[in-house]
This record gives structure tokens, C-alpha cells and sequence, in this order.
């Protein structure tokens, strides 16, 4: 997310977070089917990119629904 609209190289993300080709291949390939990131190939280069729209609906969703309708007890309730 901190890179932007402009999203970051596989090969940079993979330097940055320290995880193999092949973890960070699967990891980005289910953002990509969750909607979540884009890929857009830029000649041999694939950039990936935040679908902030969606993200955004996501956190949203998250914020209002989390735990809606679930009552808190207390540990001292539990006692």
C-alpha cells in the first residue's frame, strides 16, 4: 500500500519482505484472485498494485460488520 498507484516489482517486494519466489508468487496470486491487487506487466516487468477501491470497501465492510450482533463477556463475567 505504501508504494501508491505506481505498485512495486515482484522482485522488490520479494527483496523487501525476505520471502522466496515461490511463497511470494502464491501469496500475490491470491490478492490477485481476492480482487485485492492488480498486475499490470510492463514489458518483462509485472508491477503489483493496491485495487485501493476494494481495499477500501473491504476495510469498510470489516469496520461496520466486525463482530456484529456478538456479545462481549468480560473475564470477570466468566468468573
Amino acid at each position: 500500500m505504501k508504494a501508491g498507484d505506481d505498485g512495486l516489482r515482484v522482485s522488490d517486494i520479494g527483496e523487501h519482505l525476505g520471502l522466496a519466489p515461490s511463497t511470494l508468487a502464491h501469496h500475490l496470486s491470491t490478492l490477485v484472485d481476492a480482487g485485492l491487487v492488480v498486475q499490470d506487466k510492463q514489458g518483462r516487468e509485472v508491477f503489483n498494485r493496491v485495487d485501493f477501491p476494494t481495499m477500501h470497501k473491504l476495510v469498510g465492510f470489516l469496520t461496520s460488520e466486525c463482530c456484529a450482533g456478538v456479545s462481549v463477556r468480560s473475564s470477570e463475567d466468566a468468573a
